[in-house]
């Protein structure tokens, strides 16, 4: 439908009043409240408004007792912010439809390709193994890529409970190949954290393979993971001796959409970061030595809850 902006007197309007009508449905005159401006010095409101046409919002209106001193139609130019959130919330409701009828069948095939494995373990050559092993991450990758679009463009809320930190890692590290000539320095030192396991298993599991990817699997290298605690929070690092993030790049690395690979969705950093903001942390970068560097409360159950959108 057409855009409008009108203006008008407040008329005894209170801010409750304004609230309902941003978040009413359209109503009997096709009429639905987009935003509202008030102007406390004309003690006026700007309504932008979506309508049919002109007249239905003048009646809209003066079924309120409301008399416009304008109506005027618009035309929205969207920002690219705006059009990447609609990119987003249609990609997370194709996501939601895919992802149950495509995780059906991956799982049948790891399933048969895990039992295949085991059965014919002393009967087959080591090249058809490998053949197994390779499906069986190409799996795994395809449900992490699904996984990402999911965990973005939906957000659900967290599941708190009391988690160990190294199991978190462990866990992770459980769906990830680790080169031989690689090597993770995990801490000796575990801390007890609230927080959501199964969302943190997803954060780490995509910092520790972006951190292989960046030193290459046919290069030695070393990943350091480090637990600080702190007053009020709790700081972990994932630092990796890999290439470092290329200045033009770390500026837009936790944007949504943007990948300097060839074949990522660019969701997996952003989804990190929306998990981690999701228990009131933050999420950043840097590099000598590439630094992935976490920073959780320690008490979350004492801050309210984020809604995203």
């Amino acid at each position: 439908m057409p855009i409008f902006v009108d203006g008008h007197n407040m008329k005894g309007l209170n801010p409750e009043d304004l609230e309902k009508a941003v978040n009413s449905p359209v109503d009997n005159f096709g009429v639905k409240h987009l935003e509202i401006f008030y102007n406390k010095n004309e003690d006026k409101l700007y309504c932008i408004l979506d309508a049919p046409n002109e007249e239905a919002i003048w009646k809209h209106h003066e079924s309120l007792g409301l008399r416009c001193e304008f109506v005027t139609s618009v035309q929205q130019i969207k920002t690219e912010k705006d059009i990447k959130k609609e990119k987003l919330e249609i990609l997370g409701e194709l996501a939601s439809d895919l992802a149950h009828d495509l995780r059906n069948p991956m799982s049948i095939i790891k399933n048969a390709v895990d039992v295949m494995t085991i059965r014919y373990k002393d009967k087959i050559d080591r090249e058809i193994f490998e053949h197994f092993a390779k499906i069986s991450r190409s799996v795994t990758k395809m449900n992490m890529l699904i996984s990402d679009v999911l965990n973005f463009a939906r957000t659900q809320p967290l599941m708190l409970e009391k988690n160990s930190l190294l199991n978190i890692i462990h866990n992770s590290l459980e769906g990830i190949r680790v080169p031989d000539n690689m090597k993770i320095i995990i801490p000796e030192n575990d801390i007890s954290l609230k927080c959501d396991g199964t969302k943190l298993e997803v954060v780490f599991y995509n910092l520790l393979t972006n951190a292989i990817q960046s030193i290459g699997e046919d290069t030695s290298g070393e990943i350091l993971i480090r637990f600080v605690k702190k007053a009020n929070e709790i700081q972990i690092d994932v630092q990796n001796s890999g290439s470092p993030i290329p200045d033009e790049s770390m500026q837009r690395i936790f944007e949504p959409l943007f990948s300097t690979k060839e074949h990522g969705t660019g969701l997996g950093l952003p989804s990190c970061k929306n998990i981690i903001e999701q228990h009131h942390g933050t999420l950043s970068a840097r590099n000598h030595p590439t630094t992935f560097t976490i920073l959780l409360p320690k008490d979350i159950e004492k801050l309210p809850p984020i809604v995203r959108w």
